[in-house]
């Protein structure tokens, strides 16, 4: 069975845990719970997925326990629940996190088409300034 199918036959069970799959060296997490580890330690997601050493995983169960998110362990083909509060944020932080997302392309992007035209043409730097400062 492949990682991602694992991931997804959990997440059926647990919808508002973060999943982590151990796979070798490194824990494994998809799709939603992306959001919420890139949110809250600033992993890069890489084709909807996120990877992170064995040896943060106390530090992810402390943050997400400070957090109340629920954590589902998967090692093989057995889940372990690392936490669980009857008062989970996951689906609050995962709005948050969606959103933080949405903020940081739209940044991204501004800044690129700002690069592209300051470069085409210094003055633009200024009227650009003006703008922002008028703001």
């Amino acid at each position: 069975m492949k990682t991602i199918d694992k991931y997804l036959k959990f997440k059926e069970m647990y919808k508002d845990h973060v999943i982590i799959i151990k796979l070798g060296n490194f824990y494994y997490t998809f799709l939603d719970d992306t959001y919420i580890l890139n949110y809250l330690f600033g992993y890069q997601i890489r084709e909807n997925k996120i990877g992170f050493p064995l040896t943060a995983k106390a530090k992810v169960k402390s943050v997400l326990n400070r957090n109340n998110i629920n954590l589902i362990e998967v090692i093989d083909d057995y889940a372990y629940i690392l936490e669980s509060k009857n008062k989970n944020a996951y689906q609050e932080t995962l709005k948050a996190a969606k959103s933080n997302i949405l903020i940081s392309n739209v940044l991204n992007n501004l800044m690129s088409a700002i690069e592209i035209k300051v470069k085409k043409e210094e003055a633009n730097y200024e009227l650009i300034k003006e703008f922002v400062d008028e703001l």
